[in-house]
């Protein structure tokens, strides 16, 4: 279901509330916002889905139970790549990517974090699982890079137990609480995730590490975060994050890299999800929300970077 915009609330989608010839129709526009398509391969009758989802300022909850389905995401229909974390609580699961090595049996019970980064089909069967979904932004700030299996097993986390107790809690009882109380939980989910996020991006080498990390993470931290800005330079990072120029400097050089170099970086993936996803956007809207103070100079960066015209990639990407 779409993101709901009252904060801190259970909201409830129930195909039981929907008209039979109207169910696949549903489910398919609701989830199409994330890049996932459902498989057209029920009578209406056998459409059993029903959602609960409580949505905070960092992350959603969400609580689903369906019968036998198969769904597929597509990273150039999603307009960001995801990451949650689930136990399946029921049912069975597997997930398929592209490659054969790229393949996982959920197994019930067992807490495991999941990037949706590439393809990947669901094949699932009358289950009935919990997630957890963090901002992709903040988990952009944890994550330099993308794990390579589909799941990740938690278990052995020292952090496990009070994730599983707590996402159950709002499984269970989350239409009982009020905002106060949803918030406390929720929140603290959010705060624990990220710390699991943390130690899995150490052990998986998706985290920069060296003496002088801490500045690099934290400055490409807020370069994610305003991108857009045109007079974004290494000397407006120094002063916010209150590191001296020169620190800023040899942070990004002990990762091979330049501030500007970053910046543009960063600013060319957001533009072209921008013309993957909102193909009528004018090229020159691209640029400016993406940073470049031009559209000459942002179409000849995005032709070294990524070898063809912005205009071309979107005709061979865009969605319709």
């Amino acid at each position: 279901m779409s993101r709901p915009t009252e904060l801190y609330v259970q909201h409830l989608l129930d195909v039981d509330d929907i008209p039979a010839e109207n169910r696949y129709l549903e489910i398919a526009k609701n989830l199409e916002c994330y890049g996932i398509t459902v498989a057209d391969d029920r009578r209406p009758e056998e459409i059993v889905a029903r959602h609960k989802t409580i949505s905070g300022i960092n992350c959603d909850f969400c609580s689903a139970t369906g019968s036998r389905n198969i769904t597929t995401f597509d990273p150039h229909k999603s307009p960001k790549p995801s990451l949650y974390f689930s136990v399946l609580l029921e049912g069975d699961q597997s997930i398929r990517g592209m490659k054969k090595s790229a393949h996982a049996r959920v197994s019930q019970g067992t807490l495991n974090v999941h990037q949706r980064n590439d393809y990947y089909t669901y094949e699932s069967n009358d289950v009935n699982q919990v997630y957890l979904i963090p901002d992709i932004e903040i988990v952009n700030g944890i994550f330099n890079g993308r794990l390579t299996n589909p799941t990740v097993s938690l278990e052995n986390h020292p952090l496990m137990p009070f994730m599983k107790s707590h996402m159950l809690l709002l499984h269970q009882q989350g239409a009982l609480l009020n905002v106060k109380q949803a918030s406390v939980i929720l929140d603290g989910l959010h705060n624990m995730a990220m710390l699991m996020l943390t130690d899995v991006a150490k052990e998986k080498g998706l985290i920069s590490s060296g003496a002088l990390s801490h500045i690099y993470n934290a400055a490409r931290s807020w370069i994610e975060q305003n991108y857009h800005l045109q007079a974004l330079n290494p000397d407006q990072i120094s002063t916010v994050l209150r590191y001296s120029r020169s620190s800023l400097d040899r942070a990004f050089k002990e990762q091979g890299t330049t501030v500007m170099a970053t910046i543009k970086d960063l600013r060319l993936t957001k533009a072209k999800a921008l013309l993957e996803n909102h193909p009528h956007l004018r090229i020159d809207r691209v640029a400016w929300e993406c940073g470049f103070s031009n559209q000459f100079i942002f179409s000849k960066n995005f032709r070294e970077k990524y070898h063809m015209p912005p205009k071309v990639w979107r005709d061979n990407f865009g969605g319709t």
